[in-house]
């Protein structure tokens, strides 16, 4: 009688683990990631040797597109809203629950106060608007205004302005002394280091 052997068990390898440990990390980076923000123009940053590291939570931006357009905007949901209510105090224009939502989605807008209902009622809609920047000149200073009420909703936000290297320095003046008025003398002007990439 011939001599049966019997067949090895090949060794079982549980890939469950595995697939659970794909999905935490997938988890993880998706939840840690920091997505890059719509801007409301393309913006040319000039050059510079500087190498301060500008802070990134408790931010606000003036953003001043080649064009001279001026957009506005802080880094915080919440206060976003609040600065809105502000602003609607002072200005004595109300807006719906439905717009206050929207507006604090926006990272940054750049509408006179007297459009910006029309232009929250569009964005809820979905579609691009055109926007045409925050009077700035000395006869309507709508930047000031909301300057004041970001400094109203968060006390301890720091400012900078993003310009493009081509705006005419009026425009950038204007600006400047949009903050001087408002006492806030500490600020940024962003610029590209020689070690940055173009």
């Amino acid at each position: 009688m011939p001599n049966l052997r019997k067949l090895k068990k090949l060794p079982k390898l549980d890939m469950n683990p595995m697939v659970d440990m794909a999905f935490l990390l997938v988890s993880f980076f998706m939840m840690t990631t920091t997505f890059k923000t719509d801007t409301p123009a393309e913006i040319n940053l000039p050059d510079s040797h500087s190498k301060v590291k500008i802070p990134e939570r408790n931010m606000a931006t003036i953003t001043v597109s080649k064009d001279g357009r001026i957009f506005f905007g802080i880094d915080n949901k919440f206060k976003r809203a609040r600065m809105l209510d502000v602003i609607s105090t002072q200005a004595e224009i109300s807006f719906t629950e439905h717009q206050r939502n929207v507006f604090s989605l926006q990272n940054s807008f750049g509408t006179p106060l007297n459009q910006l209902g029309d232009f929250l009622e569009e964005r809820a809609l979905g579609n691009k608007v055109e926007q045409h920047g925050i009077p700035a000149d000395s006869t309507q200073n709508e930047l000031k205004k909301w300057l004041l009420a970001s400094r109203i909703s968060n006390p301890s936000l720091r400012y900078s302005i993003h310009a493009d290297q081509e705006v005419p320095y009026p425009i950038i003046h204007d600006c400047i002394e949009s903050l001087r008025d408002l006492n806030i003398t500490r600020f940024n002007l962003i610029t590209v280091g020689d070690d940055s990439p173009s």
